[in-house]
């Protein structure tokens, strides 16, 4: 069941590489894994994605946003999606992380998180390691670390836009604002302490409260709708 083509598709598939070579070993991930166990080729929870955009992609989000690879990986950990390359992107680029459900139309390629929990699937690895190309930059160095999933779309409705990635402004700066004055080195302390008593911090974070998510969201459907009927309108011109 578990073949050296299968291994060697999911390996090469885990070493990444650029946006062609995605395609290709995300085809051949396709092919490799279409006689799986069903068991296999579904998701029983909730998957996360983090995309780093740049400006134009975001205001152009609208109501859906377009991957850029159909097949692409996901994560059923929050946490893996976070820090997914290093976390929330650089300034210059928009982190946003997506949340697809169970009950969302999706075709899943492969549950690799399902595979790697298998024990047949643990003893046919290691059973052809030696035959699999380029084994220790891929399976063998991710193996279930990331929890991954392996899944077809080509759109994600705006509804799936769960978290965004941004920056706080500087400690030092939001002491200013709290204490009425440039705090001095101990009040950086009590603040300091105030701050991880409430469970956050200074620099990168991901937005995840709902509420905050979904103002911004309606904000880029309106924008999304306008674009759309200056799009129209240069049309008929």
């Amino acid at each position: 069941m578990f073949s050296l083509e299968l291994l060697q598709a999911i390996s090469d598939w885990q070493r990444g590489g650029n946006a062609s070579q995605k395609a290709r070993r995300g085809i051949a991930l396709k092919e490799a894994a279409k006689d799986l166990p069903e068991t296999f080729k579904k998701i029983s929870s909730n998957c996360y994605r983090q995309i780093a955009m740049d400006n134009s992609s975001v205001w152009n989000i609208g109501t859906k946003y377009q991957l850029s690879e159909t097949i692409s990986s996901w994560t059923t950990s929050l946490e893996v999606a976070k820090q997914f390359k290093g976390g929330v992107p650089p300034k210059g680029y928009q982190g946003v992380i997506f949340k697809i459900s169970p009950i969302d139309e999706l075709e899943v390629i492969v549950n690799l998180q399902e595979l790697f929990e298998c024990n047949e699937f643990k003893d046919a690895i290691e059973e052809h390691k030696d035959k699999i190309c380029g084994f220790h930059s891929g399976i063998g160095k991710y193996g279930n670390s990331q929890l991954e999933a392996v899944i077809s779309t080509e759109y994600l409705k705006l509804e799936t836009l769960f978290a965004w990635g941004g920056y706080t402004s500087p400690e030092s700066e939001l002491a200013e604002i709290y204490f009425g004055h440039i705090a001095s080195e101990d009040e950086l302390r009590i603040f300091r302490d105030l701050m991880n008593q409430a469970g956050h911090k200074c620099g990168a974070y991901w937005l995840t409260t709902a509420d905050a998510v979904q103002r911004v969201s309606e904000k880029l459907k309106v924008h999304g709708e306008r674009l759309s009927e200056i799009k129209k309108k240069q049309e008929n011109a």
